[in-house]
């Protein structure tokens, strides 16, 4: 464990990011850091959540990684920048501030060694990535041989992603006194109806990773105890395989419960993508870490889709326990981060 490691992981845990946080603090302390390596920054997407893009010289790898955390939540056994046993806990520490960190400390390596790098910083991975997606446009994505994103994946290579498709179901009734309720309609009593038909959709399939999982993961309706609700809303989260679509996706689920009596907005979607795992590229990665480095697909979407329009050669690898994202008492092994920061200016230098 490097004490630099630990020094920057404890500045970035701490330095909260949400997407109800100023993302400023956390932009400043990243742009600053690599000013002082000499690298000029170029920002994309919105201002109070860009993206950070800083090249040192050209045609070499991109290396990406958000800076933006989900919700703390309430359930904690510690505070966050605590070290035990060699780990770090707090939110962000994993998912993916272990990673960025890794990126920093690759970065001063790579310029001693004047190789060439891109590193690119979001802001906004948690909720919309436009953030990558506006950065894509810089001409370093479309030149590069290959963008690594450094999500946690303990190191296995995922060169697959399904798709995402996130909607909302809305029913209407009438509401009424609870006292009578033959005088409303109960729209909470319709969703329940409409969910009960998706029943099949909502169990595990034998291969997550590669087939269609469908969730349901919000229901709002209602006022009050003694009023018959007039309004219920389900939102739902789907992620599907590459030989499937957004209406591929919305026709199974209307086959089952009809096109009319509710209503239907799709909130988020995200297309499928897939590397060829033959690629130099993927084989490069792979030598340098082990005989054992798996080359996977995974079963949720990063920035790496983002990107795709811009390069082909796309992978995401880096420290942590994915396992472990989003969870209370979030932690990564320090360990890791050092390990990633070798990884990562030993793959940079061989891409050149």
């Amino acid at each position: 464990m490097s004490e630099k490691a630990k020094e920057v992981l404890t500045d970035l845990v701490l330095l909260k990011s949400t997407s109800e946080d100023d993302a400023k603090p956390i932009v400043d302390y990243v742009s600053d850091r690599l000013k002082r390596l000499g690298l000029k920054t170029r920002y994309y997407g919105e201002k109070d959540r860009p993206a950070i893009v800083a090249e040192h010289g050209s045609g070499g790898v991109v290396l990406s990684g958000h800076l933006d955390t989900v919700p703390h939540g309430d359930g904690w056994q510690c505070e966050d920048g605590d070290i035990k046993a060699g780990h770090l806990y707090g939110r962000g520490a994993c998912d993916m501030k272990g990673g960025c960190t890794a990126m920093l400390l690759a970065a001063e390596n790579l310029v001693a060694a004047n190789v060439p790098f891109t590193l690119c910083f979001t802001t906004d991975e948690e909720t919309t990535m436009n953030g990558a997606a506006a950065a894509a446009k810089d001409p370093a994505f479309s030149r590069a041989p290959a963008i690594l994103v450094t999500e946690p994946t303990a190191f296995e290579i995922v060169v697959k992603e399904k798709g995402l498709l996130q909607f909302n179901i809305t029913t209407k009734g009438a509401s009424a006194h609870a006292s009578m309720p033959q005088l409303g309609d109960n729209a909470i009593h319709r969703m329940v109806s409409l969910l009960a038909k998706l029943e099949d959709l909502q169990r595990m399939p034998k291969n997550p990773n590669d087939e269609m999982t469908l969730c349901v993961d919000t229901i709002r309706g209602g006022t009050r105890i003694n009023v018959i609700p007039g309004e219920c809303t389900a939102e739902i989260d789907v992620r599907y395989p590459p030989d499937m679509n957004t209406e591929s996706v919305l026709e199974q689920v209307r086959g089952r419960i009809g096109r009319d009596g509710y209503g239907l907005k799709i909130l988020h979607e995200l297309d499928p993508v897939e590397t060829d795992a033959s690629l130099p590229a993927v084989n490069v990665l792979k030598e340098l870490i082990g005989e054992d480095a798996a080359v996977i697909s995974v079963p949720y979407a990063t920035e790496m889709v983002m990107f795709r329009a811009a390069n082909k050669t796309l992978m995401v690898c880096g420290p942590g326990d994915p396992k472990i994202c989003h969870c209370d008492n979030e932690n990564i092994e320090l360990a890791q981060i050092d390990r990633a920061a070798e990884l990562y200016t030993e793959y940079c230098s061989k891409m050149v």
